[in-house]
């Protein structure tokens, strides 16, 4: 039977991605392999190189993730305040949305 998890090679490339979204832009979507989706800011590295800072829409607090929790990284576009203000009182009360649709 084989190995599920991907290669090293496809894990450095994988981090590299996640690495470019987070080093170049500002506001980001972070999709997590457990399904949980964070709009954010990006602040500084983390605590190790493995890692970075995002503080969630909403809140005041900024959360360490690492690199190989993160499933997809997309840089946030312009968007009315409104909907902003959703995303942030979402994540407020703990309601993260998944990317997918739920199935039927």
């Amino acid at each position: 039977m084989a190995d599920p998890s991907p290669s090293p090679r496809a894990r450095d490339a994988h981090e590299l991605m996640i690495r470019n979204v987070v080093d170049f832009a500002h506001e980001v979507r972070i999709l997590l392999h457990d399904a949980r989706v964070i709009f954010g800011s990006v602040g500084a590295e983390g605590s190790d190189k493995g890692s970075f800072r995002i503080r969630p829409w909403g809140l005041t607090e900024s959360r360490v993730i690492q690199f190989d929790q993160v499933s997809l990284a997309a840089p946030v576009k312009q968007m009315a305040w409104e909907r902003h203000r959703a995303i942030a009182s979402a994540q407020q009360a703990g309601i993260f949305a998944t990317g997918r649709k739920a199935a039927k």
